[in-house]
């Protein structure tokens, strides 16, 4: 499995939560600059991370062995 199927299922799960849970339940979200700031810094983090592990598993590799592969190699071999 690639790294970036974690990283970037992070910030999905964190986009529906903050888009779903907090921002549309709550008309006065962030309520303070305390919130704003903290999520910013878990939206910054968890973006990172997920354009990190994109990087490093290409660069890397990671998970070409395992996984659905989408490609002419995966032809050749089908048919």
């Amino acid at each position: 499995m690639n790294p970036f199927w974690i990283g970037g299922t992070l910030l999905f799960l964190w986009a529906l939560f903050l888009a779903f849970v907090l921002g549309l339940r709550s008309e006065g979200f962030p309520r303070d600059d305390r919130q704003m700031r903290t999520t910013y810094v878990i939206s910054v983090v968890l973006t990172v991370v997920a354009i990190s592990t994109a990087i490093i598993g290409g660069i890397t590799g990671a998970g070409e062995s395992k996984g659905l592969r989408h490609g002419p190699e995966t032809a050749k071999k089908s048919e």
